[in-house]
């Protein structure tokens, strides 16, 4: 499995859990989302960059 696909089922999985109330409540709603986009577009970033080679 390539870094880049590891990368994308972490943060979809740190997505779902960000979604549940009771996941690390002192940390705002937004911001465990918004982690979890920034490593979205990392994996996706990743994955371009391995076509390229």
């Amino acid at each position: 499995m390539r870094n880049s696909h590891k990368i994308l089922i972490a943060a979809v999985v740190f997505m779902l859990m960000s979604l549940k109330p009771d996941f690390a409540t002192f940390i705002p709603q937004i911001v465990k989302l918004g982690l979890a986009g920034v490593l979205l577009l990392l994996g996706f970033y990743l994955m371009w960059k391995e076509r390229q080679w």
